[in-house]
């Protein structure tokens, strides 16, 4: 894939992301954090909208991890 597809890429991921339940946000993660890091490597600068996405839904994992730990 060429840069701008891959950029195309992130952005429809961004947005099916933005609009799909918790579940299926946590499902799109690999694939959205895979297409960001082709997107690195390539030598490119990842925008800054798709970088906060991509933090919200590592936040979402990490929190998910500790919702069913006993107190």
């Amino acid at each position: 894939m060429t840069t701008e597809q891959l950029m195309k890429r992130a952005c429809h991921l961004e947005k099916q992301i933005r609009t799909a339940s918790e579940v299926t946000r946590l499902d799109l993660q690999p694939e959205f954090s895979r297409v960001l890091r082709h997107i690195k490597a390539a030598g490119e600068s990842v925008p800054g909208h798709l970088r906060r996405t991509e933090q919200a839904l590592n936040d979402e994992l990490v929190e998910r991890q500790f919702d069913n730990m006993p107190v």
